[in-house]
């Protein structure tokens, strides 16, 4: 069944744009475990990863690059080179961390333009307003995922 036939063209619109930002935000995340002392990816870059990108705006060739990963996303029918990449990176994902301590994200101590970034983007997130609609829900869901994991920021 095609996506095309259920959803309008401005859900569709809606859903490509969740989903590059979201694809934007894991390959900050991956750049954030690979510039850290352990290699695991966490919680803490992967929230660092969706914060970096709420706050920094994407290039224009980031943009594209992530709406055409978007849309391949969307309308790939070969769903079986997608699950193999799936469980490949399910298992990076380690967080030892006991979920029921309360604690602070902790970004990396790399002094990369993104590391760097990221932690500026930590220090000001809670004062960060969105610019529009969908920036709120991205913030809000940012704070929601850190209140259920107890996480500060």
């Amino acid at each position: 069944m095609e996506l095309g036939s259920e959803l309008s063209k401005e859900q569709e619109t809606i859903i490509q744009v969740i989903l590059a930002n979201t694809s934007s935000a894991m390959k900050i995340s991956n750049t954030l475990c690979e510039h850290s002392d352990d290699k695991v990816l966490k919680a803490d870059e992967i929230i660092c990863g969706l914060i970096y990108r709420l706050m920094v705006p994407m290039t224009d060739e980031e943009m594209t690059t992530s709406l055409q990963e978007a849309e391949s996303l969307m309308y790939d029918d070969d769903d079986d080179d997608d699950e193999g990449e799936q469980i490949e990176d399910s298992e990076q994902i380690e967080d030892t961390d006991d979920l029921n301590t309360i604690r602070k994200v902790k970004p990396n101590n790399c002094n990369c333009d993104i590391c760097s970034k990221v932690r500026v983007c930590l220090l000001n997130f809670n004062d960060y307003l969105p610019k529009d609609e969908l920036g709120d829900k991205f913030k809000s869901s940012i704070l929601e995922t850190c209140k259920t994991h107890n996480r500060l920021l």
